[in-house]
C-alpha cells in the first residue's frame, strides 16, 4: 500500500507543479473520471485554486454527447470569454487517451462554433474572430496516465506539440472503479449497443468509506490532518454541469 500511495502522490504533486507553472484561468476536471483528481490536489497541494475547477460533461457515457457539449461551451464562454487570454488545462485520466483527443477536438470545434456566433451577432467577419479566439485561448490536457496501455498516434502527437503532460503511473486506483467515483448521475435510458446513457444531473453523490480511507491514506502520507478529508466543490459539480441544461 505504502509504494502505491507513494507513487500516487508523487504523480499529484508533479500535476500541482504543472499547474502552478501553467497558471490557468480555469481547471477543467470532465465529472466522469476526473472528479477525485480534485479532491486528492486539494490534499497534496493545499493551497490548490478549487475556485477555478470546471466540470465539464465530455464524456462518452452521456447521450448526443458533441450536442451536450456544444451547449456546455456556449454557456462557458458566455461566462468567462472576453478580449484577454483565457488559459485552460484538463485534468484528463489516460488509458489509450482517445477521450482526452476527443476532448481537446470538442474544445477546437467550439472555438468555430464561437467564431460564428459572435460574427452574426456583431456583422464581422468569421475569420477574423476564428484567429481572435484561437489567439487568445488555450487549451493543454495533463494526462494521468496509467502505464502498460497502447497510446493514441493524436495523444502522442498533441504531446510532441506542448499541448499535454503525461503524468505515468504505475497503477491509477480510481479508474474504473465505481467506490471512487462518488458522483452518482441520472439516467437517460440504454442506448442501441445496450449501454447505459446518462443525463447531465447528479442523481446523488454516494461517497464510500472505501474513498474516505483512499484519502486518508493520502494525507497521512503528505503530513496532512486525515480528520480533514472529503469530498470537495460539490456544489460546484452540480452547477457546472448545469450549463448543458441551459
Amino acid at each position: 500500500m505504502k509504494g502505491s500511495i507513494e507513487n500516487l502522490v508523487k504523480g499529484f504533486k508533479k500535476a500541482s507543479d504543472i499547474i502552478h507553472m501553467e497558471k490557468p484561468d480555469v481547471v477543467f476536471a470532465p465529472v466522469v473520471g476526473a472528479v477525485p483528481f480534485i479532491d486528492i490536489l486539494k490534499i497534496v497541494d493545499r493551497k490548490f485554486p478549487l475556485e477555478i475547477v470546471e466540470y465539464p460533461p465530455n464524456s462518452s457515457r452521456f447521450r448526443k454527447r458533441d450536442e451536450l457539449m456544444s451547449r456546455w461551451y456556449d454557456n462557458f464562454f458566455e461566462e468567462y470569454e472576453t478580449d484577454e487570454e483565457l488559459k485552460i488545462i484538463c485534468l484528463d485520466e489516460v488509458l489509450s487517451g482517445a477521450s482526452a483527443v476527443k476532448g481537446y477536438r470538442q474544445f477546437r470545434k467550439s472555438l468555430e462554433q464561437r467564431a460564428l456566433k459572435k460574427s452574426e451577432r456583431t456583422g464581422g467577419t468569421f475569420e477574423d474572430y476564428r484567429r481572435q479566439l484561437a489567439k487568445h485561448l488555450s487549451y493543454k490536457i495533463i494526462g494521468f496516465a496509467e502505464k502498460g496501455h497502447h497510446r493514441n498516434n493524436t495523444l502522442n502527437r498533441l504531446a510532441n506539440k506542448g499541448h499535454v503532460h503525461l503524468i505515468n503511473f504505475e497503477y491509477m486506483p480510481t479508474i474504473d472503479n465505481v467506490l471512487l467515483n462518488y458522483v452518482r448521475l441520472k439516467p437517460a435510458g440504454k442506448n442501441t449497443q445496450g449501454r447505459m446513457d446518462y443525463l447531465p444531473e447528479v442523481q446523488k453523490f454516494d461517497v464510500t468509506m472505501k474513498y474516505i480511507d483512499f484519502l486518508k491514506d493520502i494525507a497521512t502520507y503528505v503530513g496532512a490532518d486525515p480528520d480533514k478529508v472529503g469530498p470537495v466543490n460539490l456544489s460546484k459539480i452540480q452547477n457546472s454541469l448545469s450549463r448543458a441544461k441551459k
